[in-house]
This record gives C-alpha cells, structure tokens and sequence, in this order.
C-alpha cells in the first residue's frame, strides 16, 4: 500500500469528520502522526479526531504540548472550537443530568448550528427538566428538524411542566399544522386554566387574520373554551364585525367566556350601554364584576369609580388586590380614585398595587417610590405577578407558587423576579434608593437566582440604571462587586470587567464561577482565551462545559 501523501492523509481524516465518522477520523489521524511525527498540521488534525472522539482530556494535552512550541495556536479559532465542542459532545453523553443539563446550555448559547442536532436530542431524554428547556431553547433556532421534534412533543408528552413549554412553542414556531390540537385543548373541559390562556396565547401568535365565518363558528360554538378564544381573537384583530357577538357573550354562562368578552369590549368596542354595563357590574363572580368596572372606568367613569370603590374595601383580600390591579391597569381616568385608595387603604398589597399604576402615568412619583421602597424592605413573604383571574391585570400578591420537582428554587425565583421588577421601576423613575434597593435585592442569600435576573434591571432602565450598577462595580462587599460586574457583562457586554471576573474566579464557590463563565461568553474578548482553556482542565466536568461554551462563544464574536 502506497502511504498517503500529509495533504491527502489529512484530507481523508476531514472526510469523516465530515460525515462523523469519528473512530475511522481517530484512526485515520493516529496512523499520520505516526507517517508525518514532525508535521504541525498533522497534529492539529489529530487534536480534532481526538476531540471529536470525546477524548477531551488527551486532545487538551496534545493541544498544550503544541502550544509551547506554537504560541499563534491560541489564536487559531477553529482549532480552539474543535477542541470546545469536543468537551460538550463528552458531556452529552454524562449519565448525569446535571451535566447534561450544562452541555445543552452551553451548545445553545454558542448560537451554533451545531447545537440543533443536540437540542433535537434533548427534546428526546427522559429528564423532564432537560426536555423542558430544550424545547425552550429550539425556539431561538427555528429549524425544521426542531420543528418537527416540537410537532411529536405536542402529540406524545405526557408532563405538564413541558407541555406547557411545548404549546408556547408551538405559537412561537407558528407550526399551523397544529392547530387543531390547540383548539382543542381550548375546547376541553379537562383543560386546567393555565394550558388554555396558553393554548389561546398560542393560536393568537399563528395567525395574520381570521375570517368571520371561521370567528363566527367559535363564538358560537356549544364549547366554552371556544367562544373565550373567540372573544381574545376578536380583541387582538380589532374586528370591527364581531361586535354585537362579543356583546352577547358578555352575559355568556361561563365566567371566563364573560371576562374575555368584557377585555374585547373594554380594549375595543367601548359602547356606552347603561343596562349591560349594571348588568356585568352585578355578576355573581367577583374576578367578573371587577373586569366589567374597569371597563366601566373607560367608557363611563363615574360608574366605574362607583363600582371598583366598593372591591377596594372588600372583605376578601384577593378580590382587594384584583380591584387595586384593574384600577392600576384603567389608566388617567382611575388616577382620583387611586390616589384616595393610596390615603385609605391598610393592605399593602392594595397600595402596591395602585402604587404601581400611578408610576406608570407619572403621578405622585414621590409618594409611590417611597410606598414601594418601604414595601420591598419590609414585606419578608415571597410574591408572585398573578394574572390567572384576568392576564389584562397583573396583580402583585402573596406568593402560590407551588413547589416543583422538575424546577429548582422556582417559588424563589418568581419571587426574585417580582421584586426585581419594583427595582427597575425605581430605577425608571430616577429615583435615588433604586442603587440601595439594587444592592439589597444582589446581597439575599439566593445568589445564583439573583446574579443572573439581576441583567433585566437594564432590560427595563435606561442609562441611569446601567450607570447605577457601574457603582458598584467598587462596592467594598465583593459579592456586590462580583455581581455588578455579572449584570455589566451579561447584560452589557462590558469588556471592562473581564479582569475582574476573571480575577474572582479563583475565589468564588462552583455556582458564581459558572455566573463567571457565562458572563465571559458573553463579552467573548480574545483576552479570555487563554483562562479559558485553562478552566477545560478543571476536574469538574460542568465547569469545563461552561468553558468550552464561553470559549466558542468568544471565538465567534
């Protein structure tokens, strides 16, 4: 046999890669080394079957020996990501979930098409969790296979958790195909609230418009769950048509068909009907009645004042703190009533509540950034956004967010989530105790949840709240430092931080190093190159997966 020629040999050795045929690559690769024992290229070749072959740990090895006789190679980008994608390859194949977990993540982040194969398999493993986030995740690629992954989950999935993620997926990807499953479980008396509001969510995404027969048929449909989407359908086109119909269904038998009809009519018909509005006004159901007084409050305001005064003082705390979010949501009409409610009412959640509104029209700015600063330093119980009894009202209550086996820290994490939400509002508003409520919301214990959400505050501000956690980056709690620095990197994209991060990398416990990796992925600077690499021979295997995310992220800026 006639030795292959170093240009053909590695050609041969790129061929199976190509097809992923990585052992006949490893092979291949072995042999030519052993032709060619000098030959830089050759060796560069080996270090990719090696990687490839999830032999990370000898791939990195080879590199380094390379390396110190060829500095350039730390700025070879296609080697470095050979070498990256071989670790997260090796961490798919963990038996451990958390790795797994840790390798999905970090292929999704490089924004590689490398990653599509790996999410469709995802969506495939027998973590829910895992499953959960995959079809989270595919919804930023977009592709046909992932699609298609998406289209089995929504028949087959049997969890809940996913398959809500599942049915938010599905209208995010605009799968038209399936829209009949989503009518149904609108349709379903079996469906739980939450998967319908989904389901309607969805269908609303899909479409550019609806033909009145095709409305006609829902609206008048024996199902529920159809004539509510019928009533959401005909708030998001405006059509004008559907109006006598969204009117009849205002006195429809279901409640929820009742309050979705009221948001259509509140949102865009706006007639002034003194009977049907007394009529709404008086429902037996509660969530109801308070729905038909905001609408009150934007067709006839005294009527509606009258109606929603009386829900502020109920006896029943959560139909208080629904008024209060339907006055928040009425807009300048409720301002007199609002601020009345702010001088007389003795629940909190109430006047957090109207607090909340009154900042969003710029009225009494002064005295709800104090309501709200006092509230997050003093009310200890953890809060959700509750939008289940009408998704127009988002209603700042008392936390039920149960406990999940599939969501680490979930009731904690919504609760972070809410109160970082008041931060950014003081933040908006310029308000001076946004930089001490900021450092109070990053000094709460958990850290992990906190470090990341933290980046929404510059989501929501402006450049008052970026400069705001500029000062902290010399805060003297370095936990305060490191996470200033967190928010500026994931957030920002500040390279002015990258030294400090990598400063405190050395110090920091498991959780903030993997915050330290992801936040260097993102800035993603040829300076971190080399600390990167060093991290791929840390001997925790989700340490090295984060590094070699990072690490492809930064040789792709």
């Amino acid at each position: 046999m006639v030795p292959l020629s170093e240009e053909e040999g590695i050609r041969r050795v790129q061929a199976h890669l190509l097809i992923e045929d990585a052992p006949s690559a490893l092979s291949e690769a072995k042999g030519l080394s052993d032709q060619y024992p000098q030959s830089l290229a050759v060796h560069k070749t080996l270090v990719e079957a090696l990687a490839a072959n999830g032999f990370e740990e000898q791939a990195l090895d080879l590199w380094n020996r390379l390396a110190m006789e060829h500095p350039d190679l730390l700025y070879e980008r296609s080697l470095l990501e050979e070498l990256s994608w071989g670790v997260l390859k090796k961490g798919l194949q963990s038996t451990q979930y958390g790795v797994r977990l840790a390798a999905m993540i970090g292929a999704f982040l490089t924004q590689d098409a490398r990653a599509v194969p790996i999410l469709q398999k995802m969506m495939r493993d027998s973590n829910a969790i895992l499953r959960s986030v995959a079809v989270q995740m595919s919804t930023a690629y977009r592709d046909a296979p992932l699609k298609e992954e998406i289209a089995r989950l929504m028949q087959q999935e049997k969890v809940w958790v996913v398959r809500l993620e599942v049915i938010k997926a599905v209208g995010a990807l605009k799968i038209k195909e399936l829209a009949p499953l989503l009518q149904s479980l609108v349709q379903s008396e079996k469906t739980l609230l939450e998967e319908r509001q989904i389901a309607i969510a969805a269908l609303l995404e899909m479409y550019d418009e609806v033909a009145l027969p095709e409305w006609m048929a829902l609206a008048q449909s024996n199902r529920a769950g159809l004539r509510h989407l019928a009533c959401s359908i005909a708030a998001h086109f405006q059509m004008e048509e559907a109006k006598s119909e969204v009117i009849r269904l205002i006195q429809d038998t279901n409640p929820a068909v009742r309050i979705a009809a009221l948001n259509a009519f509140g949102l865009f018909y706006r007639v002034k009907d003194s009977e049907l509005l007394s009529q709404a006004l008086n429902d037996s159901d509660p969530a109801v009645a308070i729905t038909a007084s905001w609408a009150a409050f934007l067709i006839d305001p005294p009527l509606g004042e009258k109606a929603m005064a009386k829900w502020l003082v109920d006896s029943l705390p959560e139909n208080r703190r629904m008024a209060a979010a339907a006055l928040a949501a009425a807009g300048s009409r409720a301002v007199p009533l609002a601020v009345s409610t702010l001088e007389e009412s003795r629940d909190p959640y109430v006047k957090a509540n109207i607090a909340l509104g009154l900042l969003g029209q710029r009225v009494e700015v002064k005295r709800c950034c104090d309501l709200i600063y006092d509230f997050l330093e003093t009310e200890k119980r953890m809060w959700m956004i509750d939008k289940r009894p009408n998704p127009l009202f988002e209603i700042l209550a008392p936390s039920q967010v149960r406990y999940n086996d599939q969501i680490p820290n979930y009731p904690e994490a919504q609760d972070q989530m809410t109160r970082l939400n008041l931060v950014s509002l003081l933040a908006l508003v310029e308000d001076p105790r946004a930089l001490a409520a900021l450092k109070t919301f990053l000094q709460r214990k958990s850290w992990g949840i906190s470090g990341v959400a933290a980046a929404m505050l510059l989501h929501e501000g402006d450049e008052a709240a970026l400069e705001g956690v500029k000062q902290l980056v010399n805060d003297a709690d370095p936990n305060i430092r490191l996470q200033a620095c967190l928010v500026l990197a994931l957030f920002g994209k500040d390279e002015s931080v990258l030294r400090d991060l990598q400063g405190a990398y050395s110090g920091a416990d498991h959780e903030k190093k993997l915050h330290i990796l992801e936040a260097l992925g993102r800035i993603g600077n040829s300076e971190s190159y080399s600390f990167l690499l060093g991290v791929l021979k840390e001997p925790f295997p989700i340490l090295r997966l984060a590094a070699a995310a990072a690490l492809i992220q930064s040789v792709n800026r």
